[in-house]
């Protein structure tokens, strides 16, 4: 089989290498304990770190170097626009260390996972968004630089790359003006590093864990893991005008996961009566599996920044290197609704009324599945992420006068490098004498329990399907995936301020990005074993033939036929004996090809009024979008590569107000319109022509990407009031308003074709307007000052809640006929609320965190109904005890109440769990961890 170059890979190692000689000179420089004493001393008076009460140090964010700061806090409420910011370095009483999980603290912000490569399995969040909006319509920055877009089908940012040992906080900007990114009709969600400057005392810290995954340590699976960061920071200069701060860290960590669901579409129950979707509440279920998950999962990276900063001008450096790698497997048996060969179905044959036969009916026109087929399954979704990013900048000041210029690069990649797939499938059980013949039994499933199906079965069957010498190997196959991106961005602007009443801003920015794909579905190389189905030169091994363990328990009921997880060094051996065998054309090969270029470009001018109390901020910015694209296309009146392209633009006004009569409150309005940019793989890639040879080679079907797509169109229009009500007491409520135009339906729909003048095209397409509408509120109270000091001081509480309502139309071609539908927006929950107690006081702190995600919509069907995820909740708890003044030590658990990870169903009731590609009912466990914390 021919493989795909490595490069691009070995150009990113490169990168991380001139990173990592550097970043390691950094840290020995600020390791040498001359170097620190005489940086120390030149530090300003006003950098000594100064005494704080009990309640302050409850309500200040936790800062590296031990001090506490609420300068987070202080820049939510000094902005004009909404902004909510959670600060990530605090890993003693977090056992988070996916940023995306430690995101969901925000107001409003849930998180989702790609589910069609096992992401659920990892028990951590891969993207995170803003109000439950679809991940797409955020932009995501590093820095404020635009991150490389290597997530496939959607502009969604993979979080996890990034560690809380290198991001020192999260920000939310969920009403940005002009001089931000218009194409973020959600809001954007920006991580920072940390610099020099944002602490008060240079310092040196290392932060050592360990971990244990519950559910792995309990079915005796690699379970352990943890993680060691160092970082330092140094300001120097006479007048501490040098800031220098770096950090490196390494994660490896084991986890499993296990899940239950049907085995495919659920059918109707009675005979002859339209659609699944048609009949929601009398569906029955076809075929049921169980599924076992490994994880290994290893992060590292490093980052650093370089700063100065005087009165006439500001320079700024920052360079990132991350990399995440999971060695995912999946371990499936199964019991499938199906007769094999010499076999056929003990139901008479009845006709639908789409023209087509079932054997799946009784004469009574009941829903009687025959065949008792016992099936297993290994799958892998190995996962290689890899982002290099630098950038460099200047602003200067003088006499009122700004002017800043930014350049930043930023190489990313998806890798897939192996995608294994192995089937073991044989004579089903069919009840008669020998398995042949009319079959008198199949697999009647109980849905009685909504989170676990189970097989209803004869004594027979169960005897037969429990046993793991049958059946034996029917294919295995391998494929890949690869995606990169490189990012190019230059951005400037001037600005001018009138003794702070008035000030203007003009800037532009130059973005280009450069993406490479390739890719090839395993299918493509499958080699097949001779099995009692099928002919073949080697004999497919069974279950039992193969080194691995047999699970003695899972989740609250074990399944029919066991679950053996399979040696994976066994079935790497096996891809590398067989599947070089298969040959795979050239032409195969050429439909997973992609590349392309993406460029956009801005301008844009903003305009800061102060009247007495009174800020507004309003602005206007253009942005001019144009994208080409070279792809395969498979014709049979010649395959070939084809070029693809077209260009777009949006004009995007805002207007912010902020109304602050003193220092306790702060009343907001925004209005602005924004927009969505469609994913670039809904615009150009592989395509398929289907021609009929009778008809003159007439064209016949066509399934493509659509670069017409025009982009999903927004105004926005929020409020909101916070108030300070003394130290560590705050309440925060907003309001806000959306309405969405030219929503993008993708083939998240299974049949969305139409036919247009003799042609069915099988692609996305823009449908009709959605809207959102909400309310938030967030708030912290400490009794601190309230109780004079005693113990009952050291005490708080916190939380937010965001409630909301959403409604889609969605336009779903179904056999050629376009339907509207109005449903709720994808991937946005009506509820989502964190709730805190926490305390501090005498060296310890403590929290109980719990954080519960609402039910929303997955994903849109055609003859099914829609996939809902069902709500989650997650209870985490953590402890800090400052032993010395150097020295802290934590523990903390996360998911406490053991509850499950994700619950995907077929239509909003709790009633059908879906299929396992959905997700079915899944569960990760407990973590719990152990940290130290030392400061030099």
């Amino acid at each position: 089989m021919t493989s795909f170059s490595t490069q691009p890979a070995r150009r990113l190692r490169a990168h991380a290498l001139v990173l990592s000689r550097g970043v390691a000179a950094l840290v020995l420089g600020t390791l040498l304990p001359a170097t620190a004493r005489a940086q120390d001393a030149a530090l300003p008076a006003t950098d000594v770190a100064p005494q704080q009460t009990a309640s302050e140090s409850l309500t200040d964010d936790i800062v590296v170097n031990g001090r506490r700061q609420r300068t987070a806090l202080n820049e939510e409420q000094a902005a004009i626009a909404t902004i909510d910011i959670v600060t990530t370095g605090d890993v003693a009483i977090h056992s988070q260390t996916s940023i995306a999980d430690l995101a969901k603290m925000l107001p409003g912000v849930s998180v989702s996972r790609d589910q069609g490569r096992n992401q659920s399995a990892t028990g951590e969040a891969q993207f995170v968004t803003i109000r439950g909006f679809d991940t797409s319509y955020n932009a995501y920055t590093l820095d404020g630089l635009r991150l490389p877009q290597t997530s496939g089908n959607n502009r969604a940012i993979s979080l996890n790359l990034f560690s809380p040992f290198a991001i020192g906080s999260i920000v939310t900007d969920k009403t940005p003006g002009a001089a931000k990114d218009a194409d973020s009709i959600a809001g954007i969600v920006d991580l920072r590093t940390p610099t020099a400057f944002d602490f008060a005392q240079s310092f040196t810290r290392a932060r050592v864990l360990g971990q244990v995954a519950g559910l792995a340590l309990d079915r005796e699976q690699e379970a352990f893991g943890g993680a060691i960061g160092l970082d330092a920071a140094r300001r120097f200069g006479s007048d501490g005008q040098f800031g220098v701060y770096v950090a490196g860290y390494l994660e490896e960590r084991g986890n499993a996961a296990e899940s239950t669901a049907v085995q495919s579409d659920y059918q109707t129950t009675q005979f002859d009566v339209g659609t699944a979707r048609d009949n929601p509440n009398a569906l029955s279920g076809n075929g049921v599996q169980w599924n076992f998950y490994n994880n290994k999962i290893r992060r590292y990276g490093a980052t650093g920044a370089f700063d100065y900063r005087s009165d006439a001008i500001d320079l700024f450096a920052r360079v990132n290197y991350a990399t995440y790698l999971n060695t995912n497997t999946m371990n499936q048996t199964g019991l499938r609704n199906e007769t094999t060969a010499g076999q056929s179905s003990g139901n008479p044959l009845r006709t639908l009324r789409a023209g087509g036969t079932t054997r799946a009916y009784n004469a009574a026109g009941i829903y009687t599945p025959q065949g008792v087929s016992p099936a297993s399954y290994f799958r892998t979704e190995d996962v290689e992420q890899e982002l290099f990013s630098a950038q460099v900048g200047a602003k200067a000041h003088w006499n009122g006068f700004t002017a800043a210029l930014e350049g930043a690069y930023a190489d990313g990649r998806f890798d897939q490098p192996t995608r294994i797939e192995a089937a073991f499938r044989g004579i089903a059980y069919n009840g008669a004498p020998g398995n042949t013949g009319a079959a008198t039994e199949g697999v009647v499933v109980d849905l009685s329990n909504a989170r676990s199906p189970r097989p209803v079965l004869s004594p027979g069957a169960t005897s037969y399907v429990a046993s793991l010498d049958r059946p034996t190997q029917l294919y295995v196959q391998r494929g890949y995936d690869y995606l990169s991106e490189i990012k190019k961005t230059l951005k400037g602007s001037i600005g001018w301020t009138d003794n702070g009443m008035v000030s203007v801003e003009v800037g532009g920015l130059y973005e280009d990005a450069d993406r490479d794909g390739r890719s090839l579905a395993p299918d493509n190389t499958r080699y097949r074993f001779r099995t009692p189905l099928q002919g073949g030169t080697v004999d497919g091994p069974s279950i039992n033939q193969y080194l691995g363990y047999v699970l003695k328990d899972f989740l609250d009921y074990y399944p029919a036929r066991p679950i053996k997880v399979l040696s994976r060094a066994q079935l790497d051996a096996q891809v590398r004996d067989f599947v070089p065998l298969i040959p795979v054309s050239q032409t195969t090969l050429n439909q997973g090809l992609l590349d392309g270029n993406e460029t956009r470009k801005a301008l844009y001018g903003t305009a800061t009024l102060t009247f007495g109390a009174l800020e507004v901020m309003p602005g206007i910015r253009y942005e001019d979008n144009g994208f080409r694209a070279r792809y395969f296309l498979s014709d049979a009146d010649g395959p070939r590569f084809v070029n693809a392209g077209r260009d777009y633009d949006h004009l995007d006004p805002s207007l912010l107000a902020a109304w602050k009569p003193n220092g306790n409150l702060t009343v907001r309005g925004a209005v602005r319109s924004s927009y969505a940019r469609p994913a670039f793989d809904l615009l150009a890639g592989p395509t398929r022509i289907t021609r009929d040879a009778a008809r003159g080679n007439a064209i016949t079907a066509i399934s493509q990407p659509n670069p017409d797509l025009k982009p999903v169109q927004a105004w926005s229009y929020d409020a909101g009031v916070d108030f300070q009500m003394g130290v560590g007491r705050y309440v925060q409520l907003a309001a806000y308003y959306k309405d969405l135009s030219n929503f993008i339906v993708t083939t998240a729909t299974r049949t969305a074709g139409e036919t247009i003048d003799g042609i069915t095209y099988t692609r996305p397409i823009n449908g009709g307007g959605g809207t959102a509408k909400g309310v938030e509120a967030s708030g912290r109270f400490t009794i601190g000052d309230m109780a004079g000091g005693s113990f009952l001081g050291n005490f708080g509480v916190g939380g937010n809640v965001t409630y909301q309502k959403t409604e889609a139309n969605y336009v779903i071609p179904l056999n050629g006929v376009r339907q509207t539908r109005t449903s709720t927006l994808p991937q946005a929950p009506d509820l989502i609320y964190n709730a805190e107690v926490f305390y501090a006081g005498g060296g310890f702190r403590t929290n109980l965190w719990y954080n519960y995600t609402g039910k929303f919509l997955a994903a849109v069907q055609d003859s099914q109904p829609d996939v809902y995820v069902q709500p989650a909740g997650e209870l985490n708890f953590g402890a800090a005890y400052e032993v010395t003044d150097n020295l802290e030590i934590g523990v903390s658990a996360r998911n406490l109440l053991d509850q499950h990870s994700y619950w995907a169903t077929v239509g909003k009731s709790e009633r059908y769990i879906s299929n396992d590609r959905n997700g079915g009912y899944l569960k990760t466990g407990r973590v719990f961890q152990f940290s130290l914390t030392m400061k030099m």
